[in-house]
């Protein structure tokens, strides 16, 4: 329970955060939400486990979505 109020809190500072809104909203990214298979994997909310995907990994190697993503605010949101 205590893991779940974890990643609720995160999902939460992530949602009010406008660098991961921008990575979020960036054709890349909406196209790999369409991937049923990513889906699957987003849907758990394990930050480890999207992060690790392929097609996450590829979509990172892209230089304007590494550059939105750097400019995310993880230490805020309590992943470091």
């Amino acid at each position: 329970m205590e893991d779940f109020l974890s990643q609720l809190q995160m999902m939460q500072h992530f949602m009010q955060d406008d660098s991961f809104k921008a990575f979020i909203s960036h054709p890349k990214i909406q196209e790999l939400f369409k991937d049923p298979e990513f889906r699957e994997v987003a849907k758990t909310r394990d930050f480890s486990k999207i992060g690790m995907h392929p097609k996450f990994s590829t979509a990172l190697k892209d230089p304007e979505v590494a550059r939105l993503a750097s400019k995310i605010d993880i230490f805020k949101a309590g992943l470091s």
